[in-house]
Parts: structure tokens; C-alpha cells; sequence
């Protein structure tokens, strides 16, 4: 759905209860290995944002760190996507609105920016009126904004994610992890553009079944902390071989990070970031895989996170007075 240049058009009268309010939303790895559009991960990368009700009828959007230049102050910045979508379901807004966002993720990554970011323009929103929708209600929200649910849901509710659409609308389970850190390695790969990748149109049964029967298995292994399992599971063969044909390097990279004692590499959402699993040795790893990138004239970035467990969380709000 497209907002309209006027984010306040057609809305009813300002019902306010709130005057301020401020999220917190993570990073999340979606495609988690032969999860594909199913099973996510929510990381210690945060996008926060504070949104304060106007008097008058101007936006103002702020955008600090990653990309900040990149993103429109407007109506079609991502956490004002959120905001007005969420404006347009109950049909109430505030006048004007001032929205500070300081961002550590990066845009274009794998890592789940745009859902972070329409998240906490949801979460906000819905905070700054008086949190009339429930968290359901901004999940299918954002559904409906990113055209799928596994980052969202792994944004809302943090930790390791299992989600699904179905006819009565997203189906998802949040499933608790043993405790651990993983590596992100972000290669800059010039013109990277996964949306213009042709993926394979028509799948081979042997594939299919080689991810489902991987499925269970990587949720067991992130679930008990049993890094040996997750060697030997976390394998796509639906997405992976077209999207790593276009990472210079990536192949090298993930037996660089194996063999420096990475127990599983896959590529984060449609990359180009990898996400790396190890109980050891990140800083070996990290530089093995850097060191491949180098050769193929590719700078990187590097990233050792532990899991969110908390999904998106309401910081600070401010009620206006009676």
C-alpha cells in the first residue's frame, strides 16, 4: 500500500493520548539457512525512534547513522510507512508529527532494516494514540506494508522466529534459543541488487525435501545451542546458489569461515551480509572471511551480536496532560 504525500489526509479529528513516545526495534536475519520466508532471527542492531506529536500540521523526519541521507523525510521514509498505516486503520492522527530516527542498521544489507523501521513507526504510533491495536494487529499491519510476514514477526517479538500466512491471516510461534553470538560480515558488493536476481522458477522435489527436512533441524539445533547439528542442517538449496553467484567471493568465504571453525554460514535474508554461527573464534573467522572478500577487491564490515530476545520495545512515553 502507498501512503499518500499528505500524511494526514482524510483522517478524523486528533484524538491524542500520548505526546511522546520512543521504540526500540533489532536487525533481523530472515532466510535463516533452509528457512526460507519462515525462520528469523532478531539481533542486537537497533533502529530507535521517537515520535512527538505537533500542534501544527508539519513532518519533520531526522534520520541519523546508517543511510541517513538515503531515506526520504517524508511520508515515504519506512517508520512513516508504519505511522500512517497504523493512522489509517484506527482513522485518527495527531496533527503533526516530529520523528528523530537513529539507525545502526545498515540499509540494503540482508539485516532487516525497512522491517525495523516500519515496526517502530507502527509500534510508535499505535503508543503515541493510546495503543487502541494490539500487537497482532500491527503484525498483519506490517505484513500487509512489507508483502511479508518472517521479518516483522522476528522484529515484533525478538528471538528466533517460525511464521506463516494463512487464510485468516499470519500464523507464528516465537521459540526460545540457548544463549549465543554470532558473526556479520557485510562485503560491499557494488550494484548489489537482489530483487533484479533471477531466481530459479520452478523447483526440483530433491531440493524441496532436502529444506524441509532442514527446517525442524535448524530450529532443534538454534533451540538447544547444538552447533555440531547446525553444521550439518543449515543448507539452503533454493535461494543461496543464484544469490551467491552474484557476492564476489561468497563461496570462498563460507570455506574460509569453516575452516577457521564457523560451524554454519548462510547468506542473511537476500544478502549480501553472511551470517556466521560459532561458539569460537569470531575474531579468526571474522578475519578469514574478510581477508576473501579482500582479495576479490571488496571491502567489508564486521558485526558480533547476540540474539534480541525482546522484539520491539516502547522506551519512553510521555502522556499529555488531562
Amino acid at each position: 500500500m502507498q501512503p499518500t504525500a499528505d500524511c494526514f489526509t482524510d483522517l478524523r479529528d486528533w484524538k491524542v493520548r500520548m505526546r511522546k513516545a520512543k521504540v526500540t526495534a533489532p536487525a533481523v536475519c530472515t532466510n535463516l539457512g533452509p528457512g526460507v520466508e519462515t525462520l528469523s532471527l532478531a539481533l542486537a542492531l537497533h533502529v530507535t525512534v521517537t515520535m512527538v506529536e505537533r500542534s501544527d500540521t508539519h513532518l519533520l523526519i531526522e534520520t541519523h547513522g546508517e543511510a541517513g541521507a538515503d531515506l526520504s523525510p517524508d511520508c515515504y521514509h519506512p517508520v512513516m510507512y508504519g505511522a500512517v498505516r497504523m493512522f489509517q486503520q484506527v482513522e485518527d492522527a495527531p496533527p503533526g508529527l516530529r520523528v528523530d530516527v537513529r539507525n545502526n542498521i545498515p540499509l540494503s544489507a540482508g539485516l532487516g532494516a525497512e522491517d525495523a523501521m516500519t515496526v517502530a513507526g507502527l509500534v510508535a504510533a499505535n503508543s503515541l494514540m493510546g495503543a487502541p491495536l494490539r500487537r497482532d494487529e500491527l503484525i498483519a499491519l506490517g505484513a500487509e506494508i512489507s508483502g511479508r510476514a518472517d521479518g516483522v514477526v522476528a522484529a515484533m517479538v525478538g528471538g528466533l522466529t517460525i511464521s506463516a500466512v494463512g487464510d485468516r491471516g499470519v500464523i507464528y510461534r516465537r521459540i526460545n534459543v540457548s544463549p549465543f553470538k554470532v558473526l556479520i560480515i557485510l562485503p560491499e558488493v557494488q550494484y548489489y541488487s537482489p530483487e533484479n536476481i533471477p531466481l530459479p522458477l520452478a523447483i526440483s522435489p530433491a531440493d524441496a525435501i532436502h529444506n524441509i527436512a532442514r527446517h525442524g533441524l535448524t530450529i532443534e539445533a538454534l533451540r538447544t545451542g547444538d552447533f555440531k547439528l547446525l553444521a550439518r542442517v543449515l543448507n539452503d538449496r533454493l535461494l543461496e546458489p543464484a544469490l551467491g553467484q552474484h557476492i564476489p567471493g561468497c563461496q570462498q568465504a563460507v570455506e574460509a569461515a569453516i575452516k577457521a571453525g564457523a560451524a554454519g554460514v548462510t547468506i542473511s535474508d537476500k544478502g549480501p551480509a553472511l551470517l556466521i554461527f560459532t561458539q569460537f573464534n569470531h575474531y579468526r573467522i571474522a578475519d578469514a572471511v574478510q581477508a576473501v572478500f579482500d582479495a576479490h577487491g571488496l571491502l567489508s564490515r564486521v558485526w558480533t551480536l547476540t540474539v534480541d530476545t525482546q522484539g520491539v520495545v516502547v522506551t519512553a512515553a510521555e502522556t499529555l496532560p488531562a
